[in-house]
């Protein structure tokens, strides 16, 4: 576990030789690190969410593909507010402070889309750090100021979580993790939402294919299930013709290429990953 990740400050130079990536994307994991064991230490925030998205592939499941954004769903969206998760989470990162040297503090929290009455809405709560060196940022936090160097945590709510497994983050308490079934298919649901949500989706695309070749024992029962839940709450058409549609491909080819840069490990080209993910949609239990 310990080897997706820096866990000390004075790890990062080599670790991110040994891992291929920039110093500055090495600096900005270990920060993120930070995020998941202030939440491990916190019994409220550890008890509601679950880390899920491409950084919990990345963090748990599959290292390959690291992304700006700590993803979660929470358990229940009762009492869940912008000014309660913005308390849970001061709380919890002053004991990654005290721990790692890394300081942390809640800048904001926004609700997307804004105003009541959102069936699947969710919070971005975006946190300002510094590192032990960064002697700018500390003042600022210190002084009550913005950081320049920021993290984002989305927390959605009323999605529904369908598979989870718990992971020790160094903290108090272990972190409910999506399982791999459940992350491929929420992103296949992703890539039906993109004409309806006038979204692109390649990472979804890209996810998906390096998961079917890297990851074995994937059980696609409980991924068809999955989809079918998922997709009914959205009022999504899980349907194997509805991954046909020629729209789906176009969109979800927008900025593909760009993700080459991206991967760590493994790329696996654009119409190479769309035959991978067809060859999964004829063998998931959905319906025609």
């Amino acid at each position: 576990m310990k080897s997706n990740y820096p866990a000390n400050f004075q790890e990062i130079s080599i670790w991110s030789k040994d891992h291929g990536i920039t110093p500055a994307q090495a600096r900005e994991r270990y920060a993120q690190y930070g995020v998941l064991r202030a939440i491990a230490n916190s019994h409220s925030l550890s008890d509601l969410l679950v880390f899920k998205g491409g950084n919990a592939l990345d963090f748990v499941w599959m290292p390959n593909r690291s992304t700006r954004d700590l993803d979660f769903s929470a358990r229940t969206s009762e009492g869940v507010t912008e000014a309660h998760l913005e308390k849970l989470f001061n709380g919890a990162l002053g004991t990654v402070t005290n721990d790692l040297g890394t300081h942390y503090r809640v800048h904001s929290v926004k609700k997307n889309p804004p105003g009541p009455d959102r069936s699947f809405p969710t919070h971005v709560v975006t946190i300002g750090y510094a590192l032990p060196d960064d002697q700018r940022n500390r003042m600022a936090i210190q002084s009550g100021l913005h950081s320049r160097a920021t993290i984002q945590v989305e927390v959605s709510l009323n999605e529904p979580i369908c598979g989870t497994e718990p992971t020790e983050f160094d903290g108090a308490h272990p972190v409910s993790v999506a399982t791999p079934e459940d992350i491929a298919a929420e992103k296949l649901r992703a890539l039906l939402q993109q004409i309806p949500r006038n979204r692109r989706r390649p990472q979804d695309l890209l996810d998906i294919s390096v998961m079917l070749r890297e990851k074995a024992g994937l059980d696609l029962g409980l991924i068809s299930a999955f989809l079918l839940r998922k997709a009914e709450a959205r009022d999504i058409l899980a349907i194997k013709s509805a991954f046909l549609v020629s729209e789906i491909w176009e969109r979800a080819s927008t900025g593909y290429e760009d993700l080459r840069i991206t991967s760590r490990g493994l790329f696996v080209p654009f119409e190479e990953a769309r035959e991978v993910l067809l060859d999964l949609v004829s063998r998931l239990q959905i319906p025609d």
